[in-house]
């Protein structure tokens, strides 16, 4: 298994909900779009509006909700002029189930339970997965979070991980 596989596997079982590392790779244009003042990183403001940004295109027919088909279709039109730019450990780690659908992305951000995203989930899920992935505390994200694990990171990573695959 491959770094970035591992990656990948670790930020869809952290929730992987609103902005997958894959998404704001470097090398993908997304996080030098998000990183507005050109600074190397996220900061949480840059983030929001950027899951505001976000949830505008998938909100296709513009009723102020998310449902997994438009989610689907969204990444789906993200993905299809980058050819093979995924990646084959990202192919595999989808295929392998260690990547979330739509529908269960939209799982663990729907508050009210009616299968579908308002503007407000998503905006708290954003803002919850930025707390998450931010393990530094800093406030912002760098371009290089989404394909390292520092040494000091490790052991509380391997102990979600652990209680998530324990808990099925």
């Amino acid at each position: 298994m491959t770094r970035k596989t591992l990656t990948l596997i670790v930020m869809s079982m952290l929730g992987g909900a609103v902005l997958s590392g894959n998404a704001l790779a470097k090398d993908d244009g997304m996080f030098k779009q998000m990183d507005a003042n050109g600074d190397g990183k996220i900061s949480t403001a840059e983030h929001a509006t950027g899951a505001i940004k976000m949830f505008a295109g998938m909100d296709t027919n513009k009723d102020g909700f998310v449902t997994a088909a438009e989610m689907d279709a969204y990444s789906a039109a993200m993905w299809k002029d980058k050819g093979d730019k995924m990646g084959k450990d990202a192919k595999d780690a989808k295929m392998a189930g260690h990547m979330k659908s739509s529908a269960d992305k939209i799982a663990t951000m729907d508050t009210d339970g009616d299968g579908k995203l308002s503007a407000a989930e998503h905006d708290a899920g954003a803002a919850r997965m930025f707390g998450e992935i931010d393990t530094d505390k800093d406030g912002s994200l760098r371009d290089t979070w989404t394909y390292s694990i520092i040494a000091p990171e490790w052991p509380a990573i391997r102990e979600r991980l652990d209680a998530r695959l324990a808990a099925g």
